[in-house]
């Protein structure tokens, strides 16, 4: 189970001590200590408590622990690393194989009994590093905007939103195959290199220059994918699909890219003008909302998200990619529909 930051703040400053959010807590709980759920908490969330202005210290350092007391000590991936492991699985193809091992979100298995004391990687030393590496809000929200404005004003056609979503998938499909490129680069400067220091070791004469390196944000998660790998064969075929299907991808990534092609859509519309709520509706806290459904619906039984995002998740193209899974979805709207599931597996429990 994913519990999200509206979630966390729900439960950790409810509105009623004696209402609804008291009792999800203490049957969270409950069903923790039992150990029928494993809770998951990740950087995706964790980062966004972290980055809460200094004016709100004791709000932060409350959330931060309540979220370390229902944690069971581990950090799951972000979605970078699940799209790695997908990708790779993908393209060695292990049929006959999970399709979904908890190990993508770097986890041991959750079922197997946990016996002793469970030391909880969470505690103050991370909420320092990711602090340490949470960028202003306003200067994220400013890339964000950039890029999907950009989108806005370069798509050729939007009469609909799958439009859209093949123009989002075309951006992915050249940013990897970009990446793809810049791996490749890579090995051949590196090999040019080693040339190099062995003519510089025989006093022969220089025959060689290193080239620049391209610039690629996706070289580093090409070289995650193919890593021990025969790494030429792996490269031909995922370049090779890209061009054949480019939406036979990862399913984190067909996940993500349904929404951004909503969001896009909305933006083309003219949808939530108001620059003021960027942030809620195109920017970073949205962006993170995106990240943790598209990243572990295929691992969790259940996860929470805020009204807003519930409803995204509800439109065209993203509702198709999260059918494909069984996870159920709770927002602060079917608090009750949550309460009642719990309610099932403490039944089950006793």
């Amino acid at each position: 189970m994913y519990l999200d930051q509206s979630f966390l703040s729900d439960i950790c400053f409810p509105a009623n001590e004696t209402g609804i959010e008291k009792r999800l807590y203490h049957k969270l709980y409950e069903l923790k200590v039992q150990q029928k759920i494993f809770l998951l908490v990740s950087d995706i969330h964790s980062i966004e408590t972290s980055a809460i202005p200094d004016e709100y210290t004791k709000n932060r350092m409350i959330l931060w622990e309540f979220q370390n007391n229902l944690a069971n000590g581990n950090i799951a991936g972000n979605f970078y690393d699940v799209f790695a492991a997908q990708t790779r699985r993908m393209l060695i193809e292990q049929d006959g194989t999970d399709p979904f091992p908890f190990t993508d979100i770097g986890l041991d298995d959750p079922h197997r009994w946990q016996v002793g004391m469970n030391v909880v990687p969470t505690n103050s030393w991370r909420l320092r590093l990711n602090r340490a590496y949470a960028l202003p809000r306003d200067e994220i929200n400013e890339k964000f905007l950039n890029i999907i404005d950009r989108q806005v004003k370069n798509i050729p056609d939007c009469r609909g939103v799958r439009d859209c979503l093949n123009h989002v998938t075309e951006l992915w499909r050249n940013d990897i195959q970009q990446g793809i490129n810049a791996y490749n680069q890579q090995c051949e400067i590196l090999l040019i290199m080693q040339q190099l220091t062995e003519e510089f070791e025989t006093g022969k004469p220089i025959s060689n220059q290193i080239p620049q390196l391209s610039d690629a944000p996706f070289r580093r998660i090409v070289s995650d994918v193919v890593n021990g790998l025969d790494e030429s064969a792996v490269l031909l075929r995922w370049s090779e699909l890209l061009k054949s299907n480019p939406i036979l991808i990862c399913p984190a990534l067909r996940i993500k890219i349904a929404f951004e092609a909503e969001l896009l859509r909305m933006r083309w519309q003219g949808y939530r003008p108001n620059p003021k709520k960027f942030n809620a509706n195109f920017g970073i806290s949205r962006q993170n909302d995106i990240d943790h459904i598209s990243t572990f619906v295929p691992y969790v039984d259940a996860l929470t998200t805020d009204n807003d995002m519930s409803n995204l998740c509800q439109r065209e193209v993203v509702a198709e990619e999260l059918a494909r899974f069984p996870a159920k979805i709770f927002s602060k709207k079917n608090y009750n529909d949550f309460e009642a599931w719990l309610d099932t597996l403490l039944v089950t429990s006793a």
